[in-house]
């Protein structure tokens, strides 16, 4: 059975590891590929069941953000965003439905080049329905809004970086696996095999480095 979400696979660990697994253990190999992927996903912030793959988000409710220049600025908690369908501002249960595109079907919001956010201008500002009316974002900038969006985010197909973090973290487990016993090396002959040591903290050089891939995909990393 292949792993769940594609991020890494067999071969690429064998490739990795400079290894030829047996069949037999091919199960458990898919197990800690999955692992692996879960690991990403936790350590990104990317919670949902598709992981970083490409979703169909309904409904999402956040804090509403107007920034100095009186803009409406939305962070997602998926990302890259792809596209947008519905917007919304929300205080209780009344609600202003906000227009995506103008008259000739220009998009009225911005999309900085990282698809990290969006941004809507308050000089762009329209209004299609709601239960009151604003006629600038200065109106709710010192009051506590909400916004729910509707919009499709993730990875069409998963960045090459992001399988090989995801590889090396499915090594590390497989090395675990491999010297369970803790040895510091083996020698047999005039060959000696050794393992690289462990930081205090548990991770090994696969890990590390696994990390320092990841990080700035991270979800936080686009928060300020």
């Amino acid at each position: 059975m292949a792993s769940q979400k594609s991020y890494s696979n067999e071969t690429q660990l064998e490739n990795l590891l400079l290894v030829s697994i047996d069949a037999s253990f091919s199960t458990q190999i898919d197990d800690w590929i999955s692992a692996a992927e879960n690991y990403v996903d936790n350590y990104l912030g990317f919670t949902t069941n598709s992981g970083l793959h490409n979703e169909s988000i309904s409904g999402e409710l956040l804090d509403a953000r107007i920034d100095g220049d009186l803009n409406l600025v939305v962070y997602p908690r998926k990302r890259p965003i792809n596209s947008i369908s519905a917007l919304s501002l929300w205080k209780g249960s009344d609600s202003i439905t906000l227009d995506l595109t103008d008259s000739d079907g220009n998009t009225r919001y911005i999309k900085p080049v990282q698809n990290n956010c969006i941004v809507y201008p308050s000089h762009e500002l329209s209004i299609s329905s709601g239960a009151y009316s604003i006629s600038s974002f200065a109106g709710i900038k010192y009051s506590r809004f909400y916004t729910k969006m509707d919009y499709i985010a993730g990875y069409t197909t998963i960045p090459k970086d992001i399988q090989l973090a995801t590889t090396m973290i499915a090594a590390d487990y497989f090395m675990r696996q491999a010297n369970k016993e803790g040895l510091q090396s083996v020698t047999q002959g005039r060959v000696t095999k050794r393992w690289g040591t462990r930081r205090e903290d548990g991770k090994n050089q696969f890990l590390v480095d696994a990390e320092n891939i990841l990080v700035r995909y991270k979800i936080a990393s686009g928060w300020f």
